[in-house]
């Protein structure tokens, strides 16, 4: 996982090291989620019945967990909602404790509140402040790590209840005061800062103290120094508590002695490699000889394996995962064996041995990060890979299990008719069957079989419609949307109901309303659609209101760069709407001549407004906030919709092609209005325009923004006109507010 990098190191010394667990587990690792159909994860309402086998449509770019999930489904060990929830998944994570921010200041989960709790009315009767401060973190330059745990503080408050019952009448007397007074200055060091801090140690008690005392303040000098950063100390202190035959700690001395070890190997810098590893294995001898009477020291054997060797872990951990029956450990092994996945080249996952690793790695083979490009060879060369292996083992297997990561990044013609039969075989009870019908369809549209597809997603929608997740009725809406044979069926399709995943509160107003439309409906209506087709989709009365305020600036924008004077007219007022500080430049439009005055009228309405956009579309990228501003949408463009007749696709493109020649918008407008300039008119719209102007050259990237064969001439020509219309401006406007806040002209 490439991003919260803080927080990955974070998770690792909280997973390997002390409890509770984080998994960081990657799939596709982009910044923005899908609001119709999430990339990455499953929304949680949706979880169990995914879990139980009701899969939908996977996706290649999913997290890991939620693959791990598909996978156990399709084996026939679908989960119930009971053990769905006890893996507490959230996005990626795995475990109680994914939300540390959460964890840390909830008293209730991180087991301070129950000691709290118990401490307060005894604190009160021993005549102790009834208030105590405990942090739970420790921290180091690299950060920070839950220090105490809640074992530890459940223990604290059943051992504070008994022994205050040792007092005369079962009530609290000096030496429980003086336990208490002990268990405080244990508490006091879960804040340890690092450095050469001196541990809070407890108070000495008197030789007179009674045996039980004796024994519980070993116990708790030591785990002073356990917190503190005192390991060596530490360490010592357990190994004595280990030797005393009546220390009712007797039991845990050897197995926290071991955890002096682990923390040693992990928490101090000053450690070398070898002798971190001569500490882990240490810490394991010592651990293996307990593990067989006592349950912690068999799971934290299971973390030392995973610092040791890493990639065997992996093996051990997939084989426990696939092979066993859900248990109370499952949570803890899954964890473990998500986080260790991010340690593993993709490239051994998908040659792994194991199927469960394998089957995960051929699934993400199509998938690259936000930072990857997928003309990088190594992205090919794991998708080759992937498919070889995938196509291996489905041979072998003859399992629609492999078929589904083949289906999954197959592209057009490379599909053979056996995995074609095979996969159209797989009958609809299937987990996989949504995906396996999903990808046949997806791969008709791909080889122009629009008709036949159609026919499919009609069925399947009306047979599986009832069953399927939000998600995957978007997907298969995206289809619908292109294989529709009307205007109607395109608009119908291109509807969708936003996907129940978290994200927190909405920053974009469009997100606040359950219905909203994809980007892929603007790609196919930007890049496919004549002006005509435009103007009939605008007037549909299926179309959702955000769309329609959309199209409706785009065409007009498209109209004023057209010198479209009808088109422009017919939307001017709606455009209008709502715009009172250039309300009087679309009244000026109306009321000016046709032809050059139109034209200047239009130019001053767009370099005043640059939300207005024409949406450039190429077959590999789409042009937001300035004209020829390219944005990869994919290297697989969607295929025209359906609908459309030969006759308005050829259309489209030649509109296209004009739409694509443009320049950047400030390139665009500059010699109109400095033409205009020029002349000083008495008009209080050509300063503003000036400075308008240069302030777009200013914010537009030429490097970004232009096509690498135009880069240098975009760059030369905007720098020139930047400097002429800053010249210009302060010649002739030189005592307008509007020179005064043009400073410069770069």
């Amino acid at each position: 996982m490439k991003r919260f990098s803080s927080l990955r190191k974070f998770a690792a010394m909280t997973a390997l090291v002390v409890l509770p667990q984080y998994a960081f587990s990657s799939g596709f690792d982009g910044f923005t989620y899908n609001l119709y159909a999430n990339e990455l994860m499953v929304a949680p309402r949706a979880l169990p019945q995914y879990a139980a086998g009701n899969l939908g449509v996977l996706s290649s770019s999913y997290w890991r967990v939620y693959l791990y999930l598909a996978y156990q489904a399709t084996k026939g060990h679908g989960l119930t909602p009971a053990q769905v929830a006890s893996l507490h998944v959230w996005d990626w994570h795995v475990g109680e404790g994914h939300r540390a921010w959460d964890y840390v200041g909830n008293a209730e989960k991180n087991g301070s509140g129950e000691w709290f709790k118990a401490r307060t009315p005894l604190a009160v009767q021993a005549g102790l402040p009834a208030e105590a401060e405990v942090k739970i973190t420790g921290s180091e330059d690299w950060g920070s790590y839950v220090n105490c745990h809640p074992d530890a503080f459940r223990r604290a408050a059943a051992t504070a209840k008994a022994r205050a019952q040792l007092g005369p009448g079962g009530k609290p007397d000096q030496w429980f005061k003086a336990w208490l007074e002990g268990q405080d200055a244990v508490f006091a060091n879960c804040g340890f800062t690092g450095g050469p801090s001196s541990p809070v140690l407890p108070p000495a008690i008197p030789e007179s103290a009674p045996a039980w005392l004796k024994a519980d303040r070993a116990y708790q000098e030591a785990a002073a120094n356990f917190y503190s950063g005192n390991l060596d100390a530490a360490r010592r202190q357990f190994q004595a508590v280990a030797q005393d035959a009546n220390s009712p700690w007797q039991p845990l001395g050897a197995y926290l002695a071991a955890r002096c070890l682990i923390r040693m190997a992990t928490l101090q810098r000053e450690e070398a490699g070898d002798n971190r590893i001569a500490r882990f294995r240490q810490a394991r001898e010592e651990l293996e000889a307990l593990a067989p009477s006592y349950a912690p020291a068999r799971q934290m054997m299971l973390l030392i394996d995973a610092r040791l060797d890493p990639a065997a872990q992996v093996k051990v951990l997939a084989r426990r995962l696939e092979k066993e029956p859900f248990s109370a450990d499952t949570p803890r092994m899954l964890s473990d064996y998500l986080l260790l996945l991010d340690k593993l080249p993709r490239n051994e996952m998908i040659e792994a041995r194991e199927p469960l690793t394998a089957w995960i790695g051929t699934m993400q083979g199509d998938s690259f990060g936000w930072y990857d490009s997928s003309d990088n060879p190594e992205v090919k060369e794991r998708r080759k890979l992937a498919l070889e292996v995938t196509r291996q083992q489905w041979q072998k297997h003859g399992d629609a299990l492999w078929l589904a990561p083949l289906l999954t990044f197959a592209r057009s013609g490379e599909l053979g008719e056996a995995e074609k039969k095979a996969a159209a075989a797989v009958p609809a009870g299937h987990p996989l069957y949504q995906t396996m019908q999903y990808n046949l369809v997806r791969l008709a549209v791909s080889e122009n079989r629009l008709a036949q597809a159609d026919k499919d997603v009609d069925r399947l929608l009306a047979s599986q419609g009832k069953a399927m997740s939000v998600a995957t009725t978007n997907r298969f809406l995206a289809l619908k949307m292109l294989t529709a044979s009307t205007l109607d069926g395109f608009v119908r399709a291109g509807r969708r109901v936003q996907d129940p995943v978290e994200r927190g509160a909405p920053i974009d107003d469009a997100a606040k309303d359950p219905e909203g439309t994809d980007g892929d409906f603007y790609v196919a209506v930007y890049r496919y659609l004549p002006m005509a087709s435009l103007k009939a989709l605008y007037a549909h009365p299926g179309l959702l209101p955000a769309s329609k305020v959309e199209l409706r600036e785009a065409i007009f924008t498209r109209a004023l760069i057209a010198n479209d004077e009808a088109t422009a007219l017919s939307l001017l007022d709606g455009v209008a709407e709502g715009r009172k500080t250039t309300a009087h430049l679309y009244a000026r439009y109306r009321k000016a001549a046709s032809g050059a005055e139109r034209k200047l009228a239009a130019a001053l309405i767009l370099v005043n407004t640059p939300e207005l956009r024409p949406h450039v579309i190429s077959n590999a990228a789409v042009g937001n906030d300035v004209y020829g501003k390219p944005v990869s949408i994919g290297e697989r463009p969607a295929p025209a919709p359906r609908f459309l007749s030969e006759e308005q696709r050829a259309e489209a493109e030649r509109e296209q092609q004009s739409l694509r020649q443009l320049s950047l918008r400030s390139i665009f407008l500059a010699p109109t209005l400095m033409a205009w300039a020029s002349a000083k008119p008495n008009d209080a719209e050509a300063p503003k325009a000036l400075h308008l102007l240069v302030a777009s050259m200013r914010n537009e990237s030429p490097w970004v923004y232009a096509a690498e064969e135009r880069l240098p001439a975009q760059t030369e020509l905007r720098n020139k006109y930047s400097r002429q219309a800053f010249a210009m401006l302060h010649k002739l406007y030189p005592n307008s507010d509007w020179a005064r806040k043009t400073k410069y002209y770069y």
